[in-house]
């Protein structure tokens, strides 16, 4: 009597890992066969029922395979990280503008950049060249990242007032459509705000 209650719980256990219609009803007839003496040898009869059993699984419960693939621009390779697939999704290729610029004493100089369109290249998830196109002339430079997009470090010249971007810049907020900026050291008020065009 304990061998047959052993061969019941390893049975139930190996029917949990597949379907639970299969552990129910398959489980319940094995257990009804064991309980009736039907045979002198139950035992050998048994794991030989349950052999067939994990055979007929493993042929007829196959994963199934997603007809519909996804046509986002994530990858889906799992060659880069999660973060690197957002930052390229939301950040990366996608113009924006300067909707808030505060120098460090606090006075708004969003006016000074009203007309600018920025936008980060990729030539890795790390950095690239850094584009604003101001009234129909574009200007080139580069951006820089940290490996867990927690800074941004921008390079470009041709403007004065381009000087407001060469500070090494964290990130204090990020969503869908906003960034908004503050320098590493010294921030005192200077804070850039972008959003999406």
């Amino acid at each position: 009597m304990k061998l047959e209650l052993r061969i019941e719980k390893v049975f139930f256990s190996a029917c949990g890992k597949f379907h639970s219609f299969c552990s129910i009803y398959v489980g319940k007839f094995i257990w009804v066969f064991l309980t009736f003496d039907i045979m002198k040898n139950r035992i050998v009869l048994s794991i030989f029922v349950l052999g067939l059993f994990i055979v007929s699984l493993n042929t007829s419960c196959k994963k199934e395979t997603p007809t519909n693939k996804d046509t986002t621009s994530v990858d889906t390779t799992k060659k880069a990280t999660y973060l690197e697939q957002m930052f390229e999704l939301y950040v990366l290729n996608s113009p924006v503008i300067i909707t808030q610029a505060i120098d460090t004493g606090g006075n708004n100089i969003t006016a000074l950049y009203q007309d600018e369109i920025i936008t980060l290249k990729k030539k890795t998830y790390y950095e690239g060249p850094l584009e604003i196109l101001v009234g129909g002339v574009l200007y080139k430079g580069t951006w820089k990242s940290n490996n867990d997009y927690s800074t941004l470090d921008l390079s470009i010249s041709g403007k004065p007032e381009f000087e407001f971007f060469l500070s090494p810049w964290r990130f204090t907020y990020k969503s869908l459509n906003i960034l908004r900026l503050a320098p590493i050291t010294k921030p005192l008020k200077k804070t850039l705000e972008l959003q999406k065009k």
